[in-house]
């Protein structure tokens, strides 16, 4: 099986869990508040690296506690941290203003310094898969080079390349469904659709009551590049990757639930 490199913030949540979002200038009360691991690289590292993945984590964290709650985070998931740079500062945060029906409203915290990080390409082989779960201009080169050396290269929208074989993103991501790659668009309760060689393929969202759909995306994300590391089909990997969102906002976390093997 070929190893994962996963680009991308690592963030440490805050979940308020609302009874709705208030307009300006009103108040609402949490009736729940927790602390937890999160952002859209991490959570896809540890997805795959639960399902049994060999996965390398690329990103930052800050020389703050949250840094070391992600660091201890990621190593007890058997996720590779070679490549996490620890920049001064904090890391990554968000709340996460989540309601009733699952659905949350997103606030950084924190600048975002991800586009200074290296990325490491001459470590990543022939076959390997990369994914940007995040994509700023400099990354460009990087995933060219990548490209070119034989790994399949990913990345969630704008990452428009001729390096990448597939963008996967909401539909809020996507301004313009490019013609020149695959774009998967995740549409919620509404499914996915695929859009590839100029036709467009819908596939329904699996029916799930949703308690948090944070995460959601992300475990879609792995889902779907689990499926390519074992050579199977677009539409194999979108369906686990429905499986494993499906999963993940049944339950209170930011990181995806996964089965620990596939």
């Amino acid at each position: 099986m070929p190893d994962f490199w996963i680009i991308g913030p690592i963030a440490w949540d805050l979940a308020l869990y609302v009874d709705h979002i208030p307009p300006s200038g009103h108040f609402v009360q949490a009736d729940e508040g927790v602390e937890r691991p999160g952002g859209t690289g991490a959570n896809v590292a540890v997805a795959l690296s639960q399902a049994g993945g060999r996965v390398h984590m690329v990103g930052y964290i800050g020389d703050d506690a949250a840094g070391r709650n992600m660091t201890t985070t990621l190593t007890a998931a058997g996720v590779g941290i070679d490549h996490v740079q620890v920049l001064p500062g904090h890391t990554s945060s968000v709340v996460l203003l989540i309601e009733p029906d699952g659905e949350r409203t997103i606030i950084g915290i924190h600048p975002d310094l991800l586009h200074t990080i290296t990325i490491p390409v001459d470590e990543v082989a022939a076959g390997d898969i990369v994914y940007f779960a995040a994509w700023h201009a400099p990354f460009t080169i990087p995933a060219e080079t990548m490209a070119a050396a034989g790994a399949l290269v990913t990345s969630v929208p704008p990452g428009t390349t001729p390096a990448m074989r597939y963008l996967i993103g909401s539909r809020n991501d996507f301004s313009t469904i490019p013609e020149d790659t695959t774009a998967i668009v995740t549409e919620g309760a509404e499914g996915v659709t695929v859009h590839a060689s100029g036709e467009r393929t819908h596939y329904p969202a699996i029916p799930t009551e949703a308690v948090d759909v944070t995460g959601a995306g992300d475990a879609f994300a792995a889902g779907f590049l689990w499926e390519l590391a074992q050579g199977r089909t677009l539409a194999e990997g979108v369906k686990l990757g429905r499986t494993w969102a499906a999963a993940t906002i049944q339950t209170k976390a930011s990181i995806p639930n996964v089965p620990h093997s596939c």
